[in-house]
């Protein structure tokens, strides 16, 4: 093999011209470095998704986190400056009782403990950590010092330097069991607060008790008893969308997303969860989020599904010993 020294550079035709500085020889290496060709500042994503959920006592804010999260247990509380100050049930356990002489499964703070509650505490279940949810309470007639606190948490956490501390998304929680679906009060959410990038997903929660007024209508029609039941969800949903939906869809700022959940206390919970997590990804306008949020939620069906194994796993051991 012909070994070619330094000389041999500089024969014709190449020595007329004239060498590169030692500089730009440096610069020219340099180029050729990965590390060196990616030198500009790394992009931060966040690494949790983060979510407020408002809605009054008995909204269902509970079983649905609980859902999504894969657990029966409760959340941890941190502050605002990440100190852990124990759990939403540990905290609110003796004073609910006090007040109502009951225990209650409710891990989120009830309209009657709003001196207890903090919009700015971060509630993580150990179950999927990926998440970190702010709880607010809903708004009352006249309630202006609550409907204030939450537009300023919005504005406050959409604007943040620190992604890890940016809001991503809000669900508001609408129970459809009561005499009023949406309140005045939840009109005036949409209609006095922009909530800018962040989306708001409208949840209806217990729609099945729509389901069971729209089935007496059709049975008072003169439908049959089978025909009544079957056709019960598609008419209670168009009675909902002429009916209730307006009164928020037509608010100067309307949700984004509106989903209707359904038997959230039995094993078909996760078709409701699948709907919501599907809704919010849709509502998103970041690609990065939209990611972090299938790998907070990939990682949360992986816990599910270990959990659901174990759990039949001890169905099973149960019933072998019982027999």
């Amino acid at each position: 093999m012909t070994q070619i020294g330094t000389s041999a550079c500089l024969t014709a035709p190449f020595a007329s011209h004239p060498l590169p500085s030692r500089d730009l020889l440096a610069n020219q290496t340099l180029d050729l470095l990965p590390q060196h060709r990616n030198m500009e500042p790394e992009i931060k994503r966040p690494t949790r998704f983060r979510v407020l959920i408002i809605g009054k006592a008995n909204a269902g804010k509970t079983t649905i986190l609980r859902a999504l999260c894969g657990t029966d247990e409760e959340p941890e509380v941190y502050d605002r400056k990440g100190h852990k100050i124990g759990s939403v049930q540990a905290a609110l356990r003796s004073v609910r009782n006090k007040i109502t002489g009951r225990d209650s499964g409710a891990i989120l703070s009830p309209s009657s403990m709003r001196g207890l509650h903090k919009i700015d505490h971060s509630l993580i279940f150990p179950s999927n950590r990926g998440y970190v949810f702010h709880d607010s309470r809903g708004f009352e007639s006249g309630a202006t010092d609550e409907l204030e606190l939450v537009r300023e948490f919005i504005q406050t956490r959409a604007a943040s330097n620190d992604l890890d501390e940016q809001l991503h998304a809000i669900w508001y929680c609408f129970p459809t069991d009561g005499n009023r679906l949406i309140s005045a009060a939840e009109q005036e959410f949409f209609g006095k607060i922009d909530t800018g990038r962040v989306p708001v997903i409208a949840v209806f929660t217990k729609f099945d008790a729509l389901d069971s007024a729209a089935f007496k209508i059709l049975e008072a029609s003169g439908l049959p008893y089978e025909e009544a039941k079957q056709g019960a969800p598609a008419h209670a949903e168009e009675l909902f969308k002429t009916t209730h939906l307006p009164l928020i869809q037509n608010q100067p700022h309307p949700p984004k997303g509106v989903i209707c959940l359904r038997n959230m206390q039995n094993n078909n919970s996760q078709k409701g969860i699948s709907d919501l997590i599907e809704k919010t990804l849709s509502s998103l306008g970041d690609d990065a989020l939209k990611l972090l949020l299938v790998s907070v939620q990939h990682s949360n069906v992986k816990l599910c599904i270990k959990a659901a194994v174990e759990r039949q796993a001890l169905v099973s051991h149960l019933q072998v010993a019982w027999l």
